[in-house]
C-alpha cells in the first residue's frame, strides 16, 4: 500500500514539475522571443497605392496581417489557421442575405401563380357587369343656377357690442389717469437702481488694478517654483536616465533592414534636384539598399519599399521597471503633486 502511494505521489510530482517547466519555457519565450514585423508598400505609375503589414511571433505560431488594396483587409492566424478575417465575415453575411432574398422571392412567385389564375377568371364577369351598368346609366339633368342678386345699397348693421367697447375705453382712460402716480414712482425707483448700478461698476473698476497685481504676484511665485523645479539635481538625473532608456528602446525597436526603390519627378526640375541633394545627406545612415531615381522631365511618383524589424518584450519591461522604481522620478512626482494640491487650496 505504501509503495502504491509512493508511486502515485511520485507521478503527481513529475507532472507538476513538467507543468512548471512548460510554464517557465513559455514565460521565457514571451520575454525573449522577439515579435517580428514587416511593412511593405507599392505605388505604380498608373495604379493605386498598396500596403501590407505583417506581425508574427515564435515561428509564425501567432501572426496578424493587414493589407490595403482599395479596401482594408485584416485578420489573425494561429499556427497558420485563420481565426479572424473581416472580409470572410462580410462575405458570409452577404451570402446569408442573398439566400434569404432568394427564398422570399421563390415563396412570392409560388403564391402569385394560383392567385393570378383566379383573378383572371373573376375579372371576366366583372367587366361584363361594368359595361351593362355604364349603358344603363342616364346623364342627370343640369341643375338650374339661380340668377345673381344685385346689391344696390350697403346696409349698415348696428351691433349692440359697440356700446360695451366704448364703455370699456372710458374706464381705461380713467384708470390711466389714476395710474400716472404709480408710473412716476416706478420711474424714480428705476433711476435709483441705475445710479446704484453705476456705483457698483465704479467700485469694480477701482478693484481691477489690485486684482491684476495679485495675479502677477501669483504668476511670479509659480515661475520661481517652476524654475527651481527645473534646476534641481533630481530632475537632471531623471532626465539623463529617461534619455538613456529611450535610446535603448529605440535601438531595439528600430528597423533592421530597409529596402526601397523610388522614382520621383516634379514639374520644376529644380525641386527634384533639391530633394535629391537633401536625400544624399542621409545616404550614410540609410545604406545601399535605398535607391533613388530622379526624373527631371516628367512628374512621376512610384516605387517599392519594405521595412523589417523586431521588438523584444523584455527590453520594454526592463525600461518600465527601471523608470518605475527610480527614486529621483518618485521624488519629482511627489513634489509635483504637493505643488498642485497647494495651488488647488489657494
Amino acid at each position: 500500500m505504501l509503495h502504491i502511494l509512493g508511486m502515485v505521489g511520485k507521478g503527481i510530482g513529475i507532472t507538476l514539475l513538467c507543468i512548471l517547466v512548460v510554464l517557465v519555457v513559455l514565460l521565457l519565450c514571451v520575454l525573449f522571443v522577439p515579435i517580428r514585423y514587416r511593412v511593405a508598400g507599392v505605388k505604380e505609375e498608373t495604379g493605386k497605392p498598396q500596403a501590407a503589414v505583417r506581425v508574427s511571433w515564435l515561428f509564425h505560431v501567432l501572426s496578424a496581417f493587414a493589407t490595403w488594396e482599395g479596401s482594408l483587409h485584416y485578420g489573425l492566424k494561429v499556427c497558420g489557421i485563420c481565426i479572424y478575417d473581416n472580409l470572410r465575415r462580410a462575405r458570409k453575411e452577404e451570402r446569408h442575405e442573398d439566400r434569404k432574398k432568394s427564398g422570399k422571392n421563390k415563396k412570392r412567385n409560388l403564391k402569385k401563380c394560383p392567385e393570378e389564375k383566379a383573378g383572371d377568371e373573376e375579372k371576366q364577369p366583372e367587366t361584363i357587369q361594368e359595361t351593362h351598368s355604364q349603358i344603363r346609366q342616364v346623364t342627370p339633368p343640369q341643375e338650374s343656377i339661380p340668377p345673381p342678386v344685385e346689391t344696390t345699397s350697403v346696409q349698415k348693421e348696428v351691433r349692440p357690442e359697440q356700446g360695451k367697447y366704448r364703455q370699456e375705453e372710458k374706464t381705461q382712460q380713467i384708470n390711466s389717469k389714476t395710474s400716472l402716480s404709480g408710473k412716476w414712482h416706478t420711474l424714480c425707483r428705476k433711476i435709483r437702481q441705475f445710479f446704484s448700478m453705476l456705483l457698483n461698476l465704479l467700485q469694480r473698476l477701482l478693484e481691477i488694478p489690485h486684482q491684476i497685481h495679485e495675479k502677477i504676484d501669483r504668476l511670479r511665485e509659480k515661475l520661481e517654483k517652476f524654475i527651481a523645479f527645473l534646476q534641481c539635481e533630481e530632475l537632471k538625473r531623471a532626465f539623463t536616465l529617461c534619455k538613456q532608456q529611450l535610446l535603448s528602446v529605440l535601438k531595439s525597436v528600430r528597423p533592421r533592414t530597409v529596402k526601397a526603390d523610388i522614382c520621383f519627378g516634379f514639374e520644376d526640375p529644380s525641386v527634384t534636384g533639391q530633394i535629391l541633394a537633401a536625400a544624399g545627406m542621409f545616404y550614410p545612415i540609410l545604406g545601399k539598399n535605398i535607391i533613388l531615381r530622379p526624373d527631371f522631365e516628367t512628374t512621376v511618383c512610384s516605387g517599392r519599399i519594405t521595412v523589417k524589424g523586431r521588438i523584444t518584450i523584455f527590453v520594454l519591461l526592463r525600461t518600465a521597471w527601471i523608470l518605475y522604481f527610480d527614486k529621483d522620478i518618485k521624488r519629482l512626482i511627489r513634489i509635483w503633486k504637493k505643488e498642485e494640491a497647494l495651488d488647488g487650496r489657494q
